[in-house]
């Protein structure tokens, strides 16, 4: 999946200052599987390099910034949650043909920032020893997170 900004939103305060920057960061498969990742994550002066303001830092920089901080969420700054879990069955060989987790995110600090993300895990993402008959929700779980971690990685 690859993840693109689609917005940088840039907000000002009564003296024309910048008091706020969102950018929302999105994402698709393109196997038709319906996999997805939106977020909104926020750039604020702590994540500026030095002699850089909100009001003369670059998209490039900001977009960069973005993508920083949403690699960060996924590993640990946010707490991250199942919300949950679909088991698609295939109608002929009635077992299970892969598994759907939705997962959620987002700050309790006020700025806002959240992720939404849907991924499937198919029978390749799974350990070689297992099956999706022997794997529970918390197998599902790990899986489901490890893959949020693997798309957002920044290179």
């Amino acid at each position: 999946m690859e993840i693109n900004v689609t917005s940088i939103n840039q907000t000002f305060d009564n003296a024309e200052q910048t008091s706020q920057i969102i950018v929302t960061l999105n994402g698709n498969t393109s196997d038709y599987s319906g996999d997805y990742l939106s977020s909104n994550v926020s750039v604020t002066s702590k994540d500026l390099p030095d002699g850089t303001s909100l009001d003369n830092v670059l998209d490039g920089v900001i977009e960069t910034l973005a993508r920083k901080k949403l690699e960060a969420y996924t590993t640990g700054t946010m707490p991250i949650r199942v919300s949950s879990i679909d088991r698609v069955y295939d109608q002929q060989t009635k077992l299970i043909a892969n598994v759907v987790v939705s997962l959620v995110g987002n700050l309790t600090d006020g700025s806002g920032d959240y992720i939404n993300c849907r991924t499937t895990i198919s029978k390749e993402d799974l350990p070689s020893d297992k099956t999706f008959a022997i794997m529970t929700a918390a197998d599902f779980k790990v899986l489901a997170k490890a893959k949020l971690v693997e798309v957002t990685k920044v290179a």
